[in-house]
């Protein structure tokens, strides 16, 4: 067993590895000695009295270079030199107990570590510290250790540690957004199209089938990433650092009409050049909608011939046009003749682009953070700490939802761990954890706004807007979606991050208040 290229526990005489309970005791010791205890700390402003996003290294992680990297390009990154081993992580599978903590089952490199099959995918560090201090009139502190620094009021992070308070060595993750695995249940796994139409409600249908302890990824998957950048890119604008896919929304007719059939899909050289070979896209046509044609990607026809398939490669077809070849089989071969729904309504044969299936960042160079092809273009996934992030679509809180108010403020309810979650407005209210009020636009009439500042509970783990901000360059530069100027009373679902088509309004700290709770579109994904 080989930890971030380290030492092996085997080296070590740690892994007798024949039971959980020795592979448990070698991960701690393995982590035990290379606690060093250095205290990473990043100042960031606050909106009202410095709009910037940049932030300021302090204390341990005063110096240390960051960059994201690609799968060509390796960038400077002191947080994986050997010296800050709280950063170093690995692929592991890993089950839930019946509070929702993960456990670690096996780890990449062992025998029966796995990546397909009823497994979930994690990435693991080692156990950690944090404190999210606010009480500075001009800037909020992010500190992070490996040890706990009573002194500093540290607190282990909310992976680390169970509903009854029991810290646990490790900290995992999930790896990707969920897709169906070959047993049929939502699995963190490579290589699986993501699954759409999640919510808040059906979350916890689809993932209790799994066991106990299985509710699905709660705001603190968002949140980590929010950490981690600000640690490492001292930022709190992610899309300074990676876009994300956010710029990838686009659909196109059939530039070609042929009753022959392809596996191909023939777009103009021009509408060519925006498409991305290893990206993923629909093929299909729009619906009949009352005499309309509806090309939203939610209509099942959108997706008829080709559904989130692998662009596979991009060649000339004739002098104006490209064939773009699809990973799909002879047999799913289709023409580009327009459905004919009606004597007086066709629909053209048109193509999508769509989300990404999981795993596209283990592309990206060694253990660092970063995209596969580019960081900036708005094309690509990106992933932090072994996590992905960002592959088209919105990531659904399972334990996060909001109360709206007739002030248009929303009051956050968070279900703690050790909490069941619940589809039941009045079961929501009285057993979910009131953590803070998102505010309403200065605009009024519940305008969309701009995100100036987040805050964090330190006890959940979870986020929220907090203060308004001006625009995509300062702040967060993320974007409320607030839902309308009739959204004065319910429950909403937590969508966080953005979309495909969302372009600069998009980033971690972006959130859309206006799905109900049993809302699940198109762009609604979640994870373990």
């Amino acid at each position: 067993m080989t930890l971030q290229g380290d030492l092996s526990a085997e080296d070590l005489g740690l892994m007798p590895a024949d039971s959980q309970s020795s592979l448990e005791q070698a991960i701690e010791t393995y982590y035990a000695l290379r606690r060093t205890g250095k205290v990473y700390q990043t100042k960031l402003w606050k909106f009202l009295s410095n709009p910037s996003g940049a932030g300021e290294k302090q204390l341990d992680n005063t110096g240390l270079a960051f960059a994201p990297s690609t799968d060509v390009s390796e960038a400077e990154d002191d947080y994986l030199n050997g010296q800050n081993h709280l950063f170093d992580w690995v692929h592991v599978n890993y089950i839930r107990d019946s509070d929702g903590t993960p456990r670690p089952i096996a780890i990449e490199g062992m025998s029966n570590y796995a990546t397909t099959g009823a497994v979930d995918v994690g990435a693991m560090q080692m156990g950690w510290w944090f404190k999210w201090d606010a009480s500075n009139p001009d800037y909020d502190l992010i500190t992070i250790s490996d040890l706990p620094h009573p002194e500093l009021g540290l607190k282990p992070w909310t992976e680390c540690k169970k509903a009854d308070g029991t810290v646990v060595p490790w900290c995992i993750g999930s790896a990707y957004f969920s897709g169906i695995a070959s047993d049929g249940l939502l699995r963190s796994q490579p290589g699986l199209k993501p699954e759409r139409a999640q919510s808040h409600n059906n979350t916890i249908t689809n993932y209790q089938k799994k066991g106990e302890g299985y509710w699905g990824a709660g705001s603190e998957a968002n949140t980590f990433q929010f950490i981690m950048n600000a640690i490492k890119g001292a930022t709190k604008n992610s899309q300074t650092l990676y876009a994300g896919c956010t710029s990838y929304n686009y659909q196109y007719e059939a530039a070609v009409q042929s009753e022959d059939t392809h596996t191909y899909f023939p777009v103009t050289n021009a509408q060519a050049g925006n498409l991305v070979v290893g990206s993923y896209v629909s093929v299909g046509y729009g619906s009949n909608n009352n005499g309309a044609v509806n090309q939203d990607r939610g209509q099942s026809s959108v997706h008829a011939y080709a559904d989130d398939v692998k662009i596979l490669s991009i060649e000339t077809l004739d002098d104006s046009n490209m064939a773009v070849y699809l990973d799909i089989p002879e047999g799913a071969a289709f023409n580009t003749m327009p459905h004919v729904h009606t004597e007086t309504l066709s629909a053209p044969i048109i193509l999508s682009t769509m989300h990404w299936w999981s795993g596209a960042t283990d592309a990206v160079k060694g253990r660092h953070d970063g995209s596969p092809g580019s960081n900036t273009n708005g094309k690509y996934p990106y992933r932090v700490q072994g996590r992905e992030y960002a592959v088209g679509g919105y990531m659904v809180a399972s334990d996060t939802v909001m109360d709206l108010q007739a002030d248009f403020t929303k009051k956050v309810l968070v279900a703690p761990k050790g909490v069941a979650h619940s589809s039941s407005d009045a079961t929501i209210r009285s057993t979910y954890t009131e953590i803070g009020t998102i505010p309403a636009a200065a605009a009024g009439n519940n305008a969309d706004w701009w995100v100036g500042d987040i805050t964090l509970d330190n006890d959940t783990g979870v986020w929220f807007p907090a203060v308004e901000g001006s625009g995509s360059s300062q702040g967060t530069g993320d974007r409320v979606y607030a839902g309308g100027s009739t959204a004065t009373s319910g429950l909403r679902g937590y969508l966080q991050g953005g979309y495909l088509g969302y372009g600069s309004f998009a980033g971690v700290s972006c959130l859309s208040c206006g799905d109900g709770l049993g809302s699940g579109s198109w762009y609604c994904l979640s994870r373990d």
